[in-house]
Formats: structure tokens, sequence, C-alpha cells
């Protein structure tokens, strides 16, 4: 018998506007990723999709940049369609993992890490505190954009997604959100 598992990643970019400051975030490549399981391999290995999503930041501040999963049920993918009742529907957003490069290697985040909740958000670049002006290299900030500065204002994104045996075979859904805000 296979059992076979569909899970699909949507995206939402938000941009935060505060004063008289410019902040966009814009998607050029990748809005919606689909995941299908059909081996015991795959199940175990996991897939990954690179270069699966592309954007640049935009900016006339300092800003930071995180990431996170919104889902229904906070740290969990939503369930949609069920194919049998064996194992467990409570999936974790975790077992979904992203690695985020830009040109530069100037994310915080070079190798693959496992997604949380939005509301626990992993940083790109910067922090939840103000952070000090990084004009180049590991965590720059600076103002700019994906036109004039390529090598710091635009990201590549690498998904990789492990389920494992352990859960319920069917469709799964979950948010990316990535966020560009002002380094306040």
């Amino acid at each position: 018998m296979i059992r076979r598992t569909f899970l699909l990643i949507t995206f939402h970019l938000f941009t935060s506007y505060c004063f008289a400051q410019s902040l966009d975030i814009s998607i050029t490549r990748g809005t919606d990723l689909d995941f299908t399981f059909t081996t015991i391999r795959q199940y175990t290995n996991g897939i990954i999709r690179p270069n699966a999503t592309e954007f640049r930041v935009e900016s006339t501040a300092e800003w930071d940049l995180y990431v996170g999963a919104q889902t229904i049920t906070p740290g969990q993918w939503d369930l949609i369609t069920s194919y049998s009742s064996a194992g467990s529907s409570t999936v974790p957003v975790s077992i979904l993992e992203i690695r985020a490069v830009s040109p530069g290697g100037t994310s915080q985040q070079n190798t693959f890490f496992q997604l949380q909740d939005v509301s626990n958000p992993v940083y790109l670049i910067g922090s939840g505190a103000d952070d000090a002006l990084v004009n180049s290299g590991v965590g720059t900030n600076a103002p700019g954009d994906g036109s004039n500065n390529p090598f710091t204002h635009r990201f590549r994104v690498d998904y990789k997604l492990t389920p494992g045996m352990g859960y319920r075979p069917g469709v799964y859904s979950l948010t990316v959100v990535f966020t560009v805000a002002e380094d306040l």
C-alpha cells in the first residue's frame, strides 16, 4: 500500500510602514509549492525544492527580515483532507526546513533551519531588538534595494520537507510569512 501525502505551502509577504520610511518586499518567483510524497524514501529523507522562492527587499531605513508559519492552530499544519484514519493529524510546522540566502551571504541563517510559528519567527536579518547598522557582510541591514544592491537585498529560498511515517496521509497546508520591518 502506498501512502500519499500532499502538502501545500503558500506565501505571504508583509511590509511594515512607519513614518516617512519606505519598506517593501517583493516576491519575484515561487508563490505556491506542492510536495507530494509517494515513496518511503521521500518520507524518511525528505524532498528538497532548491531556489523555489526568490524575493527582494527595498528600504530607505535600517531593516529586519524574519520568517514564520501562519496556520489555523499555531505551530501545526492545517489538515485540508485525510485519506485514512491511521497516524496523527497533528503535524508540526517544524518538519518544514528553510534556507534563505543572498548572493552576498548576508543571511544570518545560511543553513537549513526548522520553521516556527509566526508568533516566534526566525530572523534572517536583524533581531527583535534595535540592531547596529551593518553595511556589509552577515546581517547587512543598510538601506537599499534589490536592483542597486543585489548581493544584500535579494534572497533565494530552499525548502526541505521531511514528514517521516507517523502522520495521517492527506492534504495539509500552511502559509510561510516573510516580513520586512524597520529596525526600531
